[in-house]
Formats: C-alpha cells, sequence, structure tokens
C-alpha cells in the first residue's frame, strides 16, 4: 500500500473544483461562525492577551473560566462536525443534502474529536510519565526553560506529527462511508499510510511550518497594530485584521479536509481488518 503525495494533491485540487460550493457552506459553520463567537469572549482577544503580558497586574478579564472553556467545547464541536460533514460531501459516492450531512457530521464530528482528546491525552501522559518518574516534577519545572525541556518539545513536535501523518485519513475515512466509528476509521488510517508514513510525515511537517509561520507572522501584525494604536478597536485595519486570521484558519480548515481526502482517493482499497496491524 503507498500513497503518492503528487497524486495526492491532484485528487485534492480536483474535489475543490467540483465540491466548492459545499466547501464554502462547511468553512462558514467551521471556520467563521466559530471565529464569531470566540471574538465575542474577551480572553480571546488580542488586546487583553497583549494587555496581560505587558501587565499582568492592571489588566484582567472578569468572569469565570467555565466560560471560556464552554465557549472552546462549542467551538470545538462545530468545527469537527464541519470538517466530518465536508468529508461526507465530497467523498460519497452519493450525497444527500446539506441537512444529512450536517446532521451527521455533528454526531460523527464529536465521536472523532473525542476520540482524538483522549488518544493524544494519553499519549501525552505515557510521554511524560518517564520524566515524572525519574526527575520529579519540582526538577523539570527548574530546568523547564533549559536545552532538556526544549529538546523534549521538539521530540513532542516530531511525535505528533509522526502520529497526525499515521491518522490523517481517519475523518475521509469516516466521512467516505458515513461511519461513526473513530477508531476502525483510525486502524484502517494506520495501515493506509505505512507504506508512505516518512513521505506524508514530511508533507505535513512542512505543512505545519507553513501554517505557523503564517500564524506567528499575522500575530505580529496584529500586535503591531494594536501596539502602535493606529486605529481604534472596531476600525476597517482591526477589521482587516480579523479577516485575515479568518483567511488563515480557512486555509488551514480546507488544506486537513482536502489533502486527507486527496490522499484517500489516491490510495488502493483497505484490505481486511484483521491485516491492520499485520
Amino acid at each position: 500500500m503507498d500513497i503518492e503525495i503528487r497524486s495526492g494533491l491532484a485528487e485534492a485540487r480536483a474535489l475543490a473544483g467540483e465540491h466548492w460550493r459545499a466547501l464554502t457552506v462547511y468553512v462558514a459553520i467551521g471556520v467563521v461562525i466559530p471565529f464569531l463567537l470566540l471574538s465575542s469572549e474577551p480572553i480571546f482577544n488580542l488586546r487583553t492577551v497583549m494587555a496581560m503580558a505587558v501587565s499582568p497586574y492592571s489588566a484582567y478579564v472578569s468572569g469565570s473560566i467555565a466560560g471560556p472553556i464552554y465557549l472552546l467545547g462549542i467551538v470545538s464541536v462545530l468545527a469537527a462536525g464541519a470538517m466530518l460533514a465536508a468529508w461526507n460531501a465530497v467523498l460519497a459516492e452519493m450525497r444527500e443534502g446539506f441537512i444529512s450531512e450536517i446532521m451527521y457530521g455533528m454526531v460523527a464530528g464529536a465521536a472523532f474529536l473525542v476520540t482524538n482528546i483522549l488518544l493524544y491525552f494519553g499519549i501525552g501522559i505515557l510521554v511524560s510519565a518517564p520524566i515524572v518518574a525519574t526527575i520529579g516534577m519540582t526538577e523539570w519545572n527548574g530546568v523547564a526553560g533549559g536545552a532538556l525541556a526544549i529538546a523534549y518539545r521538539l521530540f513532542l513536535s516530531i511525535l505528533g506529527t509522526w502520529i497526525g501523518a499515521r491518522l490523517c485519513l481517519a475523518g475521509a475515512i469516516m466521512g467516505a462511508g458515513g461511519g461513526l466509528n473513530p477508531f476502525s476509521a483510525f486502524a484502517e488510517s494506520w495501515w493506509l499510510t505505512r507504506e508512505a508514513q516518512g513521505r506524508l510525515f514530511a508533507f505535513y511537517f512542512v505543512w505545519g511550518a507553513i501554517i505557523g509561520a503564517a500564524f506567528g507572522g499575522l500575530v505580529l501584525l496584529h500586535g503591531a497594530v494594536i501596539w502602535n494604536n493606529a486605529q481604534a478597536p472596531g476600525s476597517w485595519l482591526e477589521t482587516m485584521m480579523s479577516f485575515g486570521w479568518v483567511l488563515l484558519f480557512a486555509a488551514y480548515f480546507l488544506g486537513q479536509i482536502l489533502f486527507a481526502a486527496g490522499f484517500l482517493r489516491s490510495a488502493r482499497p483497505a484490505t481486511a481488518a484483521a491485516e491492520v496491524f499485520a
């Protein structure tokens, strides 16, 4: 089993051209609506974050922490649901319409999201356990800014990218078949990507670096606008900054959907489940 990056990207472009209307709808559900919801919470405002960073004792955000956490939960479910609905729209043999796709996406997306959280939380515990057992949390906090901590974070980044590359097809597999079981989709993705894991790791590492660089650049640009106080909040320049954030998140959202869908389309049919971890 092998997956060619070039053929996968060609499939992704074809799917984008064929289903651009559906993708536009799901970008609105999975990116625009969550962005507007988060913008209503002061703690997610860059002005507030910068004020707290510069003077943590003079700037504060009132209210309970439960509100932002609850809002993050809603936004996460919306984004995951929109992704599963989009995969169902672009990969299903026969589309059943937006209502059916959205209903499927909300249910499948919640299962997909919870499974991902449990998976990465479990991996985080397994990776952290040896350090805690060896040197303890007190000693670890003492070296948190040193070379050991930097190497550890680099290791986590590489490990997370590799696991993400191996499981990148799971959501697309669920959406293509209208499935609700993320565990079997993860197993099938693990098997499908075994021959191409090096290429997929390199691709997603570069993709993550591009998005990270764009994110950092936008933070610096938006921060400069705020720091120089060139425009008041709500001005046209602040609106353009918000538009830039939406474009960045939309690009990442579409990339995650179309890359996985294209790679799945370029892969050979999966074999029996008994051969998944052979």
